[in-house]
Formats: structure tokens, C-alpha cells, sequence
């Protein structure tokens, strides 16, 4: 909390300063404290300004490069396992594979059972304020991978 209100008071700062120095150099004579106009533009312009900002940095703060599969990258780093699964699910590399293709293909997995094989593929930042890992989950029936997805 204390993180948010100090930069939104920075955020008033560089406003309201940056308005005084340009109502001061286009409005000669004037004192931008006694203007209306000063203090209406600086009001409205602050909150505006502190949520693109917000905006913005949480738009390039929850984005992350997408991979094609790679087996070898995929069994070296399990933290960024996240970057593959986009390759694996849309292009259907997993689906219709038996649990041994599949354990050739990306290694042991974490969780298994009759019906399902569980990997873990990291903390996905696409999720912001994440607090837990996601999962890559696939499904099985009949000894084949039925259907695939990622279990955030």
C-alpha cells in the first residue's frame, strides 16, 4: 500500500510541476497557482497519467517470449517450461500420443494417474500477481492423450 501511495504522490509531483513549467513559459504574466485553468488540467491529468503508467507497465510486465518445443530447453529449465506449452497445445504435439511417447517426448512427469500426467511449467506471468505455478495437464483415455491444457 505504502508502494502505491508514494508513487502516485510522485506522480502529483511531476504533474503538477511540469504543468506550472509550461502554463509559466506559454502564459507570460500569469501565476499559474491563481489560474483555474491550472489547477482543473492538473487535476484531471494526474490520475490519467498514474493509471497508464500502471497500465503499461503491467501490459510489458506480463509478457513473455512464446517458443516453438524444444525437448532439450524444456528438461534444462522447468521454471520456464511456460514459453513451450503455447507450441504444444495449439499444434496439437501431445494429443493422441500414449504415455510413453508422451515421457520420451517431455520427460517424467510430476503427477500421474490413470486419467491424467501433470507437469509443471513454471509461474506464468501472463498471470500477474501470480501466487501459484501453473500446470501443463493431459488427459488421458485409453492409454492416449486426450485432450491437453493448462491448469493455472
Amino acid at each position: 500500500m505504502g508502494t502505491l501511495v508514494l508513487s502516485f504522490l510522485v506522480t502529483i509531483v511531476i504533474v503538477f510541476g511540469g504543468m506550472f513549467f509550461a502554463f509559466k513559459k506559454f502564459s507570460s504574466g500569469k501565476k499559474p497557482f491563481s489560474s483555474g485553468f491550472y489547477w482543473l488540467t492538473s487535476i484531471i491529468l494526474t490520475p490519467c497519467i498514474y493509471i497508464g503508467v500502471i497500465f503499461v507497465w503491467l501490459s510489458v510486465s506480463s509478457s513473455y517470449e512464446k517458443k516453438p518445443f524444444d525437448a532439450d530447453r524444456w528438461a534444462a529449465d522447468r521454471h520456464t517450461r511456460y514459453e513451450y506449452v503455447d507450441d504444444l497445445i495449439d499444434n496439437n504435439k501431445i494429443q493422441g500420443l500414449t504415455s510413453s511417447e508422451v515421457v520420451s517426448m517431455l520427460g517424467e512427469a510430476d503427477q500421474v494417474d490413470d486419467t491424467a500426467m501433470v507437469y509443471y511449467i513454471g509461474y506464468c506471468p501472463k498471470h500477474f500477481f501470480n501466487m501459484d505455478p501453473d500446470w501443463l495437464v493431459g488427459n488421458l483415455s485409453d492409454g492416449k492423450v486426450s485432450n491437453v491444457y493448462v491448469r493455472e
